[in-house]
């Protein structure tokens, strides 16, 4: 089938293909399903850490079977909404959803992450997942100190016949037209361009070089994480998210009733007033940043822009502009948390760099084509690394608002921020970015994580301004500004903030390194 030229024939062509297809992802569950009485069934604890039978990364298809061989203790855990976790011994513990994949709660001084249970099956040979929102995988707990690693799983306690309610199935990929994954030459991407120009005025479209020659499934695969379903759509399921700046946020909970430790420590005064602009590029002369990244063919934008946020955080917090960067190919290859190239969430990546540890740079060169192993000797760094405190801007997936995010970016560093980019976004060259509504392609919903180092105002518009990972000739020289204080494509929905603090207990990273 030929490609039409013309602007306006090529956004019509847009329009008359599939709508989005359905991910391929395994799981979806939202938080009103997870909330309610649990009870975890814990193994025994040990001083070394454990994979919990998982792959290195996480394989969707080689899941562990929810079995544990001995059971130390079954743990009785409420999770109220939006995030209060209450057992026997501890009345003041939190919980977070991880989107909708898993949930991690905090109880008991314990901490506990499972993704919620999933079954791939196949039908004509199309994959169809279903979710059990009731139980979880087989996932892992620790002890606050770091000293006691186990592994737990978990079933929601309702009658068996009510399990079935919290099961949903989610079709496979939907069937592609021929052009889904033919080349797209510099034609097409031109007079696409050139549509989008006409559409809207904030920004400029161009039709970048890198891109020709890409098929729709490489640009797509470029993105991020392939969702069934939109931020939009899933807020309206979720009423704690629809209504997320209304509500009181967990910061201001827990100034008031002490609930959340972690949040308590940012501001425990008056609100403070913040600059109307920041770029940390430019901090009194001097950038915390690393350099613009192209992420190749490998759908690793979350362990880019958590990385790049641990390493920017921990050059701030030494006040050190030349600190080694940490690797990405580290926890891109070797956490069980996420699924390496194809795709993972920046609040997994943090807690694994929390749990196991941080490398630099030199141990493990960015590739595209990697395995989890290590070009240095752990033991002979002179110092270990780890990542701390790692949260949801908020305190929980969903609370984050325009005025925290500037406040945790200015105090602390640079953030990860996610949202679901369009196929316009592939085109942006420069301006304030806000998405061309009405577009049809087969373009997949995605999640796209990207470092959150600014805001600004141009001309009474107000933006964020971030990292991407698509090189320095995409953008404005691989940055690109995104309209503020809108949730514009869902970018102040999911925003994850961690600290770097040294690793004074390093035998978790020297026995992960060992087994490589």
């Amino acid at each position: 089938m030929a490609l039409m030229t013309s602007p306006i024939a090529v956004f019509l062509l847009q329009l008359s293909l599939l709508p989005c297809v359905f991910a391929d992802l395994p799981v979806h569950c939202l938080r009103h399903q997870i909330t309610g009485d649990w009870e975890f069934t814990l193994g025994h604890p040990a001083a070394h850490r454990s994979s919990c039978g998982h792959q290195l990364p996480d394989s969707e298809d080689l899941q562990p079977d929810v079995l544990l061989s001995e059971i130390a203790e079954q743990k009785q855990v409420k999770l109220r909404g939006p995030n209060l976790a209450h057992t026997e011994t501890d009345e003041n513990g939190h919980w977070t959803m991880i989107y909708d994949e898993g949930f991690e709660v905090n109880v008991d001084g314990l901490s506990f992450f499972a993704f919620s249970k999933f079954d791939l099956n196949y039908k004509d040979g199309v994959k169809v997942n279903v979710s059990r929102c009731g139980e979880t995988q087989v996932g892992w707990y620790h002890n606050k100190e770091r000293t006691q690693f186990g592994c737990y799983y978990a079933k929601k306690r309702i009658p068996d016949e009510e399990h079935a309610v919290l099961v949903s199935a989610k079709p496979g990929p939907a069937t592609k037209t021929s052009n889904y994954d033919q080349p797209l030459d510099e034609t097409y991407h031109n007079s696409f361009a050139a549509s989008l120009n006409l559409l809207q005025e904030s920004w400029m479209a161009k039709a970048h070089d890198f891109f020709v020659g890409k098929s729709l499934r490489q640009m797509n695969r470029m993105a991020g994480i392939f969702r069934p379903f939109s931020f939009s759509e899933q807020k309206t399921s979720d009423p704690y998210l629809g209504a997320r700046k209304e509500a009181v946020t967990l910061l201001q909970r827990s100034r008031k009733h002490g609930r959340n430790q972690q949040s308590i420590t940012q501001d425990s005064g008056a609100e403070a007033e913040f600059p109307s602009s920041w770029d940390w590029r430019n901090v009194s002369g001097v950038s915390y940043l690393d350099e613009v990244l192209d992420q190749g063919d490998c759908g690793s934008c979350y362990a880019v822009a958590t990385t790049r946020m641990l390493s920017a955080r921990h050059r701030i917090r030494q006040n050190d502009t030349t600190a080694e960067s940490f690797s990405i190919t580290f926890p891109l290859y070797c956490s069980e948390y996420t699924q390496g190239c194809n795709g993972g969430y920046a609040f997994l990546v943090s807690r694994w760099s929390e749990n196991v540890g941080l490398v630099p740079k030199s141990c493990g060169e960015y590739n595209t084509k990697g395995s989890c192993s290590l070009q240095c000797d752990a033991a002979g760094l002179r110092k270990r690394w780890r990542a701390a405190n790692h949260h949801y801007v908020g305190g929980y997936y969903g609370a984050s608002t325009e005025q925290e995010m500037i406040k945790e970016l200015v105090q602390g560093g640079p953030l990860v921020a996610s949202f679901e980019p369009k196929n316009d976004l592939m085109y942006y060259s420069g301006g304030v970015y806000t998405s061309v509504p009405n577009q049809r392609t087969e373009w997949e919903k995605v999640d796209h994580a990207v470092l959150l180092v600014g805001y600004g105002e141009e001309n009474g518009k107000k933006y964020w301004i971030l990292q991407n990972s698509w090189g320095k000739d995409w953008g404005e020289h691989g940055y690109f500004r995104m309209a503020r204080g809108t949730d514009e494509s869902g970018v102040e929905s999911i925003v994850v903030s961690a600290d770097v603090v040294e690793d004074i207990q390093p035998s978790v990273l020297l026995q992960f390194s060992g087994q490589l």
